[in-house]
């Protein structure tokens, strides 16, 4: 103050637009980090999901074993016309894989709907729309054109 002069004022503030590009940044950041939680979600449905289908593989597996079994228990049955020994073990071996093949469709089945999609990056998301949206809008422009109203009228 020699001078008489004041030294310049600084505004400490950040400008307009490196804020607009710090919150698109942070949109950009938010959305990234949505799409790799939807990601992470669908790869664990997946793993569960394929676990269902093997269980249901291995239950058609068996399936066609108890189709082979009654149909030879079918005809030593015919052939034999009497007598409990061989017809009467394959039905009774076969009736064994159809309760095993039931029991691993049934738990596969059970697997398979415990399969689920991206639940949570959905919140999320709708969560960050719902924030985007309750930001007012940038009315610059609507005040500029309310001034050029008032002087024409």
């Amino acid at each position: 103050m020699v001078n008489g002069t004041r030294p310049p004022v600084t505004d400490q503030r950040p400008s307009l637009g490196a804020l607009v590009a710090d919150i698109a940044n942070e949109l950009r950041s938010l959305i990234r980090g949505e799409v790799e939680l939807a990601k992470t979600e669908i790869k664990d449905s997946v793993r569960a999901g394929s676990a269902g289908g093997a269980l249901i593989a291995a239950a058609l597996g068996l399936l066609v074993m108890v189709g082979l079994l009654f149909t030879w228990a079918a005809v030593y049955g015919l052939s034999e016309g009497t007598g409990l020994p061989l017809w009467a073990s394959f039905l009774i071996v076969g009736t064994v894989y159809l309760l095993v093949a039931v029991l691993l469709g049934f738990l596969g089945v059970r697997s398979l709907k415990k399969a689920k999609g991206p639940e949570q990056a959905v919140v999320e998301m709708q969560r960050t729309r719902d924030i985007v949206q309750s930001i007012p809008p940038n009315t610059p422009s609507a005040t500029a054109s309310a001034g050029k109203r008032k002087t024409t009228t």
